[in-house]
């Protein structure tokens, strides 16, 4: 293959995967563990490093394709480099680097995208190019949004079908928005710049579908970006002066079409009160709503996590860290756990230090400036340069509400190529790449493409198709159904060996799988019970010494113990000891988490160790004081103790209390008479039966017993 031939095969090659990439939003499997992130992020992965591999190719035929490092370019990499940076440097710096399976957001992932950035800026460079891809990209989220929509409408070969809030093929209603606020505004641009008439006819209705499904998300954060961005639009238009009032009114009657049009399509598909239903979550957001609260506890925590490292942060995808050492008490139980701030600001902050948030608001930052500065270079560029710098704007405002997925950084690195590349739709709309005709001699590409080739196999297979196996061996193992001992082992420890990092998630899934095991009444095969605990505690063990500081780890580890107590003791392993040693060390990470002391209360009792829960249940009552059940088994631990005068006084108190249930006033009536307190017995059994008369007997039963 000559020169010339070479590098035309290469750049086509390079868009080609490009496109392929920009699809990753609709890749879904259940074959896979976290079909949601998984499959999508393997997906663009692989396209990425396949088009790497081509375009240093073609940038080594011909140097115009090579990488310029413009500001722009600079800002992106000095984002990338201290989010490295603090990856290195963090609490854990594995799971900074590789990332998880529920989210998939390491260095690695990163570097993926800084990659595309540099891709795109480099090979679309005409406005031809970036019509094509920004036609590609809206229609990729014309099917997200059908697919939304048949989630909607009931399709029951479709996942989520039904589902209140719209997640798509994304799983997330609020990365679905994030996702179509950059559709919407890929829409306008090419609306300003494409005279096509069917392709202008495709925009229009693209805005009016991805607005329709947004509304559908009931995205609060993105719905207030949105409108925030419409109004800051509207103002600039209806003040522009060299826009004619004939103009204006055109353009009103286009937007109140495409409103209407919006307005009938929600109403028809969610009828009037799935209509209501969904407005009345837009406007109800006040500081008692359940999701506003965890936001602003979830801030508290992230500060405080701030302030312990304030420089480069606890390294990204460890948020989880601080959630844990930090937790406010007042989220439970609404909330026990967060690997996110949902706010990018707290989330960059926590994790990367105030360094990285100065990078990642020089990055935004740079991007609107240059957005801005092109709108006032020339008046025919006006809305393509403020269509971007408004874009950024609403793009961080959602992101106050969010953090930045797959769905979102992706098309951000195609604003920030789009901005780097001198903004090519500014050029006519046909024009042709300029064709520099090489000379027809030596192809020096040929030998790097020897050298580069078992580079990307490799790449190739360490990234992507370990963990592919990895995920997919996880479900197979989950879906196994009624396997033996000897094929769960060898299932899950497929898994495990195939996982280059959240191995941690795997054995997570493998204690649940042997709970279940374990108390299948119908499984009667003791040896292979013993066999399988003893695996899986073996497991969990390591997830303790590769992640000592993740507070999950240890109370997974503790709850299987709990519930393998009996298996376990035929290899002569005290899993309730076992268990109080691990959450020992869980105090450390998460000392002001209910669910520690729960469980660990839950352990204390196993052991008859009625002392030691004692403590444990008054700090649980201090973090929760309107929690009956926890009053009450401090109550009980009192009771075992010999205290019996403060036993008493706690069911007394709970007595005094409104909005009791059954079960409350069971618990309180069994401690009453347990203290030898037999009017307190009498006056909570008279509660149970006022409450629920079905149990009436019963609890004139156990009246009579009392005598």
């Amino acid at each position: 293959m000559n020169r010339e031939t070479a590098q035309h095969f290469y750049l086509s090659a390079t868009k080609a995967l490009i496109f392929i990439a920009l699809f990753s939003p609709l890749v879904l499997s259940g074959i896979f563990y976290f079909p949601f992130i998984v499959t999508k992020t393997l997906f663009f992965q692989i396209a990425i490093e396949c088009a790497l591999f081509f375009y240093v190719l073609c940038a080594v035929l011909d140097e115009k394709y090579r990488p310029k490092f413009d500001m722009l370019a600079k800002t992106v990499l000095v984002f990338f480099g201290t989010y490295a940076l603090a990856a290195a440097l963090g609490a854990d710096p594995w799971r900074s680097f590789f990332g998880t399976y529920e989210r998939m957001l390491g260095v690695v992932n990163l570097a993926h995208f800084v990659a595309l950035f540099f891709m795109v800026k480099s090979v679309f460079v005409s406005g031809r190019d970036w019509l094509m891809l920004l036609r590609v990209f809206l229609g990729a989220s014309v099917l997200v949004s059908l697919y939304g929509i048949g989630q909607k409408l009931g399709m029951e070969w479709f996942y989520h079908a039904n589902i209140d809030r719209i997640d798509s093929t994304i799983g997330n209603a609020a990365f679905v928005a994030g996702y179509l606020i950059f559709a919407l505004f890929f829409a306008l641009l090419l609306l300003v710049k494409d005279a096509n008439m069917p392709f202008r006819i495709f925009y229009i209705f693209s805005i009016a579908l991805n607005l329709a499904v947004i509304y559908f998300t009931g995205t609060r954060g993105a719905a207030l970006a949105l409108l925030a961005g419409f109004f800051v639009l509207l103002a600039l238009y209806l003040f522009k002066r060299d826009i004619s009032i004939a103009a204006k009114k055109n353009t009103f009657i286009i937007v109140l079409g495409v409103a209407v049009a919006v307005f009938i399509a929600t109403f028809f598909f969610a009828g009037k009160e799935g209509f209501l239903q969904y407005f009345k979550r837009f406007t109800s957001v006040s500081l008692d709503d359940a999701t506003v609260k965890t936001r602003i506890f979830s801030a508290q925590s992230s500060w405080r996590g701030f302030l312990e490292r304030p420089m480069l942060g606890w390294g990204p995808e460890n948020y989880n860290l601080v959630f844990d050492k930090y937790y406010n008490p007042k989220l439970y139980p609404i909330e026990n756990w967060f690997d996110h701030a949902h706010n990018i600001i707290f989330d960059v902050i926590t994790t990367m230090g105030v360094i990285g948030l100065a990078a990642y608001l020089f990055l935004v930052g740079n991007l609107a400036r240059r957005g801005f500065a092109h709108a006032r270079q020339d008046p025919r560029e006006y809305w393509i340069g403020t269509l971007i710098w408004v874009l950024v704007l609403v793009y961080f405002l959602q992101n106050l509400f969010v953090f930045d997925s797959l769905v979102t950084y992706l098309p951000l690195m195609l604003v920030l190529a789009f901005a780097g590349a001198g903004f090519p739709l500014s050029e006519v709309a046909a024009q042709k790449q300029k064709d520099g005709k090489a000379k027809k001699f030596y192809n020096p590409s040929s030998n790097a493409a020897i050298f580069m080739l078992p580079v990307l196999v490799l790449t190739i297979y360490f990234v992507n198709v370990r963990p592919a196996f990895a995920a997919y061996y996880t479900v197979a193992a989950l879906r196994g159904g009624a396997m033996s001992a000897d094929e769960a082992i060898t299932a899950f420890g497929k898994a495990i060996a195939y996982s280059n990092f959240g191995r941690h998630e795997i054995r997570g899934k493998l204690a649940d799988a042997t709970v279940d095991f374990l108390h299948n009444k119908d499984n009667s095969d003791e040896e292979g019970k013993k066999k399988l605990a003893v695996y899986t505690m073996r497991e969990m063990e390591k997830s303790l010494k590769e992640a000592p500081l993740d507070f999950r780890n240890y109370l997974y580890f503790a709850n299987f113990l709990s519930n393998a107590g009996e298996a376990l003791a035929k290899s002569d392993i005290d899993a309730f000891k076992e268990a109080d040693a691990a959450l020992e060390k869980a105090r450390e990470l998460g000392p002001d988490k209910q669910i520690l002391y729960i469980q660990w209360a839950r352990i204390k009792f196993a052991l008859s160790d009625y002392a030691g829960a004692v403590p444990l249940l008054e700090k649980l009552v201090a973090l929760s004081p309107d929690i009956v059940d926890s009053n009450t088994k401090l109550a009980h631990a009192h009771a075992k103790t010999g205290a019996r005068d403060k036993a008493l006084a706690i069911y007394r108190a709970l007595m005094e209390q409104n909005g009791l249930n059954v079960q409350n006033y069971i618990d309180i009536a069994i401690g009453f008479a347990e203290a030898g307190e037999k009017e307190g017995a009498v006056q909570a059994a008279l509660k149970i039966k006022e409450i629920d008369p079905p149990l009436s007997e019963k609890a004139d039963q156990f009246i009579a017993s009392l005598k």
